[in-house]
């Protein structure tokens, strides 16, 4: 995995920092733009995986990025389905301390079968987190390759090709957590120090605070990036650029 080339590669398009401020500005509508920048994302890594000279894609396909983020989401969503199963009657339990009344003796056996219920329940949606976190960069790729909410769904393709890349993965994923953390510390902790100096400090940091956005939209396209190397290295190619 050639870390490098995932963090250079959107400095090293003409017209970097036009794409990377219209993503900013696309992100911060509501719903819409979450959708399109997650489209806009599989269009990079779909970009990635066909060896494209210039990966970062222009925003002139606005639509297309909304439809792909929006069935993406979708996708993301029924796989949430067990999560979502396991948490809900965490909080339906603490229902039963109440429904003893005022026996006391009842009330704290059903709290302490509640807080067993809840730990384990707990421990099991942690779990289950953990596949929805390596589970994402597979479910973007499968979407790239083929373009359609249908091959997100093939359930067996898509642990089979989790197992064989496995390691792959989880090193993108932890690759994409230590950027955002480096970056989000270094700024919070300059904007932090500029908050001690007034105004002209005040003013600095509120200007880096806003470009904690486009920032935010790089992070995104710079795990693009690794998730359509995990693709390309897997031999296969996409069905469309």
């Amino acid at each position: 995995m050639n870390v490098g080339e995932a963090v250079r590669f959107a400095f090293e398009d003409d017209q970097w920092i036009g794409k990377l401020l219209v993503g900013a500005v696309i992100s911060l509508i509501p719903l819409f733009g979450g959708a399109a920048l997650t489209g806009y994302a599989i269009a990079v890594l779909r970009n990635v995986e066909a060896g494209s000279q210039h990966p970062l894609p222009t925003w002139d396909r606005l639509g297309e990025y909304f439809v792909d983020g929006l069935l993406f989401w979708v996708a993301t969503l029924i796989y949430s389905i067990p999560f979502l199963i396991l948490i809900c009657p965490i909080t339906l339990v603490w229902i039963l301390p109440a429904a003893a009344g005022d026996n006391q003796d009842l009330t704290s056996i059903l709290t302490g079968i509640a807080g067993l219920v809840s730990a384990g329940l707990g421990c099991l949606s942690l779990l289950y987190a953990l596949v929805l976190w390596v589970l994402t960069p597979v479910l973007q790729i499968r979407f790239a390759e083929a373009g359609t909410l249908g091959a997100c769904l093939r359930f067996g393709e898509v642990f089979r090709f989790l197992f064989d890349h496995i390691g792959s993965v989880i090193i993108a994923q932890l690759l994409v957590w230590a950027a955002a953390f480096v970056v989000s510390t270094v700024l919070s902790g300059v904007i932090g120090v500029l908050s001690l100096v007034p105004i002209c400090g005040w003013v600095v940091g509120a200007l880096l605070g806003v470009l904690m956005v486009p920032v935010g939209v790089w992070l995104v396209v710079f795990a693009a990036h690794l998730y359509g190397q995990i693709g390309r290295e897997a031999g296969a190619a996409p069905v469309f650029v």
